[in-house]
């Protein structure tokens, strides 16, 4: 695991000092190591968390013996022990690092097949004077690049093309109303003008003419192994392919040449990561957890049950309001992007990180693939029921329901049927939104783009040939959780010098799942049912039966009380850009204020975190991001 940079210029114009400003704003990622590659108009660098062969051999940049390629890498695979062993090789480490570069002289691009594990790859051919770059398939590592007249930019994260003058950080306007609908942006863009990612599943190869870029894996296109046309003929077979593939997962993502830990917050997914690490773990599993005196947040209680029935060492952060915000500088320092969900993380890896721990595995995933949130249901629901959702007489009742009782939910609903589409793209839209389109009509300058920017747009083109609830999942999968979990996830971890690993983003697993018939899946009675199922005896009932909370924080509280003058002070700044209408802004906040059920603290955290962002971003550097009228 580390952090990666790269500058390819045809032209030989790149300053060679540029390499070391990207290693040096990336430097949190990899504390074990920095390396540096220049000859011939390229740069590479390299940022190293020695995580596999902890040796010097192992870093990176990496030359195989004639010196023809260079390559950097981010991530782990976990399946390079079976690579290896198919490779006729001269072998001059341990590590994952050469496997993959052996593999790409064997096979090319179709080395790509043979991995399995999260990874952003860039190799380059010193003879063809060509870079070849790749993602994983799920998209859980990050590729960020900038394509100029004869130079190619890239790194794991934005700041890195911003210290080397790749981006002048200036806000992409359509992708500032994305964060604000969904707070997301849509792979392939980011919230920066001309900074874009490779999308999950691809690879590209530059030369000095051209970019061509291909789909090697797709989450909605055909298994890589063929599923056979029984295998959901039976309940009890399902079950015992999911608790196969969930243990193959975990086992293959505990290796490691340093100690491996788990978040375990008491709930369904992460109890099953602990439960299952436990049986191939020969000394006690480390776990975390985060906790609060506000009970209604509070899981040390399921933590605990689970810490103490598979004998854990286990280790609780007591998180209050005054802890957030002291950490809230440093915490906006450290985004790419504005966020709404990245200091969990941020939080719990710091707690892990200070431990001595390198790596450690999460049950982000779970909800995603199981059915695990609201939205599973309602779509369900919407897409049984299309004709009377679809029916001018529901649309108008729920449009004057909405102008009445003025709750947000209605103003969603009524936002959704009032497009007069209900596909899964506009219903994902609606279900995963946080400003509708009015809110975003009146609180922006600017007007919307029609334009479907998204890789997920792309997913919902190919996804009605699964169930239903495979249908949301593939949402949840190519949205949501690309744009923001797995990101927030990469990015905060990765701030401590910490490598997360999430066992349900196994490709073979998806694939499998994705294909469950709906009635399987779930019943909505017993939460995540076929997981549940599968995992037995291992989950205790008290975990199985409890009130689902969720790994999140009390921002409703902190946001009226603690943070409401970091909250205002932001939010008058904000209202000075020219993006934005100021008296709505200041509407918005006194509508909170007063408890408005139409505005929540979603509304008003997402706004105060992208002027903290904006802020923080232009203190360090001198960048355009504040349009101040």
């Amino acid at each position: 695991m580390c952090g990666i940079a790269g500058i390819i210029s045809f032209d030989h114009s790149a300053d060679p000092a540029a390499i070391d400003r990207m290693n040096t704003a990336m430097q949190h990622r990899g504390p074990d190591a920095e390396g540096r590659y220049e000859a011939d108009g390229v740069l590479m660098g390299q940022r190293r968390l020695s995580i596999i062969d902890v040796s010097d051999a192992a870093n990176q940049p990496f030359t195989e013996a004639t010196g023809r390629y260079v390559m950097v890498f981010n991530g782990e695979i976990y399946n390079y022990q079976e690579v290896r062993a198919q490779l006729d090789y001269a072998w001059k480490t341990r590590s994952d690092t050469e496997v993959i570069l052996a593999a790409f002289i064997r096979w090319g691009a179709d080395c790509l097949s043979r991995l399995n594990g999260m990874f952003a790859i860039a190799i380059w051919d010193k003879h063809k004077r060509e870079l070849f770059v790749a993602r994983d398939r799920m998209g859980v590592k990050p590729f960020y690049f900038v394509q100029q007249p004869g130079r190619f930019t890239f790194c794991s994260e934005v700041r890195g093309l911003i210290a080397a003058g790749a981006s002048d950080g200036r806000i992409d306007r359509q992708s500032l109303r994305e964060y604000l609908g969904g707070v997301s942006v849509k792979t392939p863009h980011t919230i920066l003008e001309g900074v874009e990612q490779l999308l999950p599943g691809e690879c590209a190869t530059l030369t000095e003419n051209s970019f061509e870029r291909r789909i090697y894996w797709h989450l909605t296109g055909a298994p890589t192994q063929p599923i056979a046309a029984d295998a959901y003929a039976d309940y009890g077979r399902v079950t015992a392919t999911l608790r196969q593939l969930l243990d193959a997962s975990i086992q293959m993502r505990m290796v490691a040449d340093v100690p491996v830990g788990a978040f375990l917050s008491g709930g369904i997914d992460s109890s099953a990561v602990v439960a299952l690490m436990a049986q191939h773990h020969d000394q006690p599993v480390d776990t975390f957890s985060i906790v609060f005196e506000d009970k209604e947040f509070d899981e040390r209680e399921y933590a605990q049950i689970v810490a103490k029935k598979y004998g854990t060492r286990h280790t609780e952060l007591l998180l209050d309001p005054q802890e957030v915000v002291r950490i809230l500088p440093d915490y906006i320092r450290r985004t790419d992007h504005p966020t709404l969900d990245g200091i969990n993380t941020f939080i719990v890896s710091k707690l892990v990180a200070q431990t001595g721990i390198k790596v450690a595995l999460s049950g982000l995933g779970g909800d995603e693939l199981f059915a695990g949130y609201p939205g599973f249901e309602r779509w369900l629901t919407v897409s049984r029921h299309k004709k009377l959702f679809g029916h001018p007489l529901f649309r108008q009742g729920v449009g004057a329901a909405s102008a009445v009782l003025k709750t947000r939910a209605l103003s969603k609903l009524n936002d959704l049927t009032s497009g007069g589409n209900l596909d899964l793209s506009s219903f994902y839209g609606a279900s995963r939104s946080v400003f509708v389109r009015g809110d975003l009509d009146r609180l922006l300058s600017f007007p919307a783009d029609t334009r479907q920017r998204g890789w997920e747009h792309v997913n919902f083109g190919t996804a009605s040939q699964f169930p239903l609830l495979g249908q949301y999942s593939i949402a949840e999968l190519s949205g949501y959780t690309l744009d923001v979990l797995l990101r927030d996830t990469d990015q905060m971890s990765m701030a401590w010098g910490l490598e997360i690993r999430e066992p349900f983003f196994d490709y073979r697993l998806i694939e499998y799942v994705l294909r469950m018939p709906d009635a399987m899946k779930t019943d909505f009675k017993t939460p995540k049912k076929a997981l549940v199922d599968a995992m037995g005896t291992l989950l205790p009932p008290e975990i199985v039966h409890r009130p689902k909370k969720g790994f999140s924080f009390p921002w409703d509280r902190w946001l009226r009380n603690d943070l409401k003058d970091f909250c205002a002070a932001a939010l008058d700044q904000l209202g000075r850009n020219a993006l934005f209408d100021r008296a709505e802004v200041a509407s918005l906040w006194q509508r909170f204020l007063a408890g408005d059920r139409r505005v929540n603290w979603t509304h008003v955290w997402s706004l105060v975190m992208l002027q903290s962002w904006m802020a923080a971003r232009a203190a360090e550097v001198p960048m355009p991001v504040v349009e101040t009228a």
